[in-house]
């Protein structure tokens, strides 16, 4: 008998294996006829299988439907109509999109189809913790307690006298020097404590005495 390949008593007859030189097939046999003939391969990378361009898939995507395998073998399925109307517009939720507030960025769609953005803080990062009353730091030593004002404007309590940030010891009000000789004692610009020297006619015991020897 001569085979496929026109050789007595060769082995390539109909039904045994051969190549008919395409990429796109698999499981190539000869055909009753001669014809060396291969099953596609289909997008799943099977010969002969059934996943086809045009047949249905799955594109893992909850939000398509009608998913199908396309010509170059992507399964791929239809969006809904998007945020802004249009059937499988572009504006899906997750997406970019302009809430048109310029206090915000980082704008995107939200699962109802909400444009949000995110805060932009005191430093202008958008979605950043930098927010009014939150701390920060003026850069002055004289300053504790630094927070964000309402406008962004970083500003912080004074130290008084004692150390207290926010504090009621400033320059030119009371305070205690310790010593039973001042009166009118009042912190200086400096942060020392001084009073006044108390005179002997605003001494107690000079006055009693004066007057027991009279």
């Amino acid at each position: 008998m001569i085979d496929c390949e026109g050789i007595a008593g060769g082995t390539d007859l109909p039904g045994t294996p051969c190549d008919d030189g395409l990429a796109t097939t698999g499981n190539d046999t000869w055909s009753a006829n001669c014809t060396c003939v291969g099953q596609l391969i289909d997008c799943e990378g099977v010969a002969g299988g059934t996943d086809l361009p045009g047949t249905p898939c799955d594109d893992e995507n909850p939000n398509t439907s009608g998913d199908t395998w396309s010509a170059n073998c992507v399964c791929a399925g239809v969006l809904p109509n998007d945020c802004e109307g249009t059937p499988g517009g572009p504006a899906q939720p997750g997406t970019p999109c302009d809430d048109e507030l310029a206090t915000t960025g980082n704008d995107t769609w939200s699962a109802n189809c909400e444009c949000i953005g995110q805060l932009i803080d005191c430093e202008g990062v958008a979605g950043g913790t930098d927010l009014p009353g939150t701390p920060c730091d003026d850069g002055l030593a004289t300053t504790g307690n630094d927070t964000w004002s309402a406008n962004c404007t970083c500003v912080g309590q004074l130290i008084d006298c004692e150390g207290v940030a926010g504090g009621t010891d400033l320059p030119g009000t009371p305070c205690d020097d310790g010593l039973a000789t001042t009166g009118n004692d009042t912190w200086s610009a400096n942060c020392t404590c001084g009073g006044q020297l108390i005179d002997c006619e605003g001494c107690w015991w000079y006055r009693y005495a004066r007057h027991a020897l009279r």
